[in-house]
């Protein structure tokens, strides 16, 4: 059978897999590859696996499988701030291994990217594919509640004083 947004759990989380470009000359002393496409709905398998797509003169591309978008409550505002955005985004985070950037989790947390790229861990940036963003909007719609603005009360500075 098969899925489509509707009939994705949200704590299982959306199946995707990336797609890896890499040049053919390694360079131990520097981490090299670069996101170029995610595959929304992919059969799920063991996250990290991956498979050569096409191999050129000078680059290879891999499509790495077995990733989940999960989503968490905490997150909600996150969501809604990303789904909110000129241009709703996917977030692939990477790590070097071999000479060879290696994506390890994607997200659609703001947040989370962000605390990546705060510690230098290379964090790439796709547009969001239509069927993640409908997956995403009616998490968001059950679950984020927009927090009510408080007004602060301003100290009495002059009855301190006394």
């Amino acid at each position: 059978m098969q899925q489509t947004p509707q009939t994705i759990s949200y704590s299982d989380g959306f199946p995707v897999s990336v797609l890896m470009e890499y040049p053919r000359e390694i360079d131990d002393e520097q981490d090299r590859g670069e996101v170029i496409g995610l595959v929304a709905g992919a059969a799920p398998e063991h996250s990290g696996q991956s498979a050569l797509v096409r191999s050129g003169e000078h680059s290879e591309q891999y499509l790495w499988r077995g990733f989940r978008l999960p989503l968490y409550r905490d997150d909600a505002e996150s969501y809604y701030m990303n789904l909110m955005g000129e241009k709703p985004r996917v977030f692939v985070l990477c790590r070097g291994r071999a000479g060879r950037l290696r994506p390890f989790r994607v997200t659609l947390s703001y947040d989370e990217a962000a605390s990546y790229l705060e510690v230098d861990e290379p964090v790439f940036s796709l547009p969001m594919p239509p069927e993640v963003y409908r997956w995403l909007e009616g998490y968001v719609l059950e679950h984020y509640v927009p927090q009510r603005k408080k007004k602060r009360k301003r100290d009495d500075w002059k009855q301190a004083r006394r």
